[in-house]
């Protein structure tokens, strides 16, 4: 989405950096605290807190897009990666009890894209504008609600997992192409190129870089399991 006017966010700015550190200390001093004690009162509090600005932050990008630029209703529907990733895990947080398998499925969702989003952001305005806040509040709040979760509650994450998260993913792309040349809208980059610059612009032409991002996934989501495969080990012996 770009908004006429908006200062452009600069790679590797003092704004952008800081804000690489606070999710840093953030990923490593909140799952250092839970393990310490996973029945403390505060975890509980952050989860919720945490899954409401989630969602939140989701309701707030729509009302800012819509009262900024309009649109066609199919450029406000929820399926984009990082949007489906903040309403599923913000409903996740807010249970007493999530549900494991939806977790084992998001967990991959949430860090394959999302670590790399914070280092590297497609981002359309700089700080302080509210679009660089909304971008890293789900990004950061993406990869801090999967630790929470993977933390507070040892759910189970294994090969069985990735190949549900990966089966499950090729049925949103799916339905993304559909709605995509159907609405004339660009969901998952499946109908083109991003507006943006951005590593896809390497892959190749449409349909071939779809096929290039598919395997690029895959092998992020087999990165990603070997944390909790080393941690679900470390913590049985």
């Amino acid at each position: 989405m770009v908004v006429p006017g908006l200062g452009p966010f600069i790679l590797f700015s003092p704004s952008h950096i800081m804000t690489m550190v606070i999710s840093l200390l953030l990923f490593i001093g909140i799952p250092y605290f839970i393990v310490k004690d996973r029945q403390a009162n505060w975890i509980n509090l952050l989860s919720k807190s945490l899954g409401v600005i989630l969602i939140g932050n989701e309701w707030a990008w729509v009302y800012y897009k819509y009262t900024t630029i309009g649109g066609h209703w199919a450029e406000y529907l929820p399926l984009e990666m990082c949007t489906i990733n903040a309403y599923l895990l913000g409903w996740l947080l807010l249970r007493k009890n999530p549900s494991h398998r939806i977790f084992e499925v998001v967990y991959f969702w949430g860090l394959a894209g999302t670590v790399q989003g914070i280092v590297t952001p497609r981002l359309f305005a700089g700080f302080p504008q509210f679009l660089f806040w909304e971008y890293f509040i789900t990004h950061t709040g993406v990869v801090l609600a999967v630790l929470i979760l993977i933390f507070r509650h040892n759910i189970l994450i294994t090969m069985l997992s990735l190949l549900r998260a990966f089966l499950w993913l090729q049925v949103i792309a799916l339905f993304n192409l559909v709605v995509d040349f159907t609405f004339e809208v660009n969901y998952m980059f499946m109908r083109e190129y991003p507006e943006m610059s951005s590593i896809i612009d390497f892959f190749g032409p449409w349909p071939w870089y779809i096929f290039v991002c598919e395997l690029f996934g895959l092998f992020s989501f087999l990165f990603y399991l070997a944390f909790p495969l080393y941690f679900q080990k470390s913590s049985s012996s």
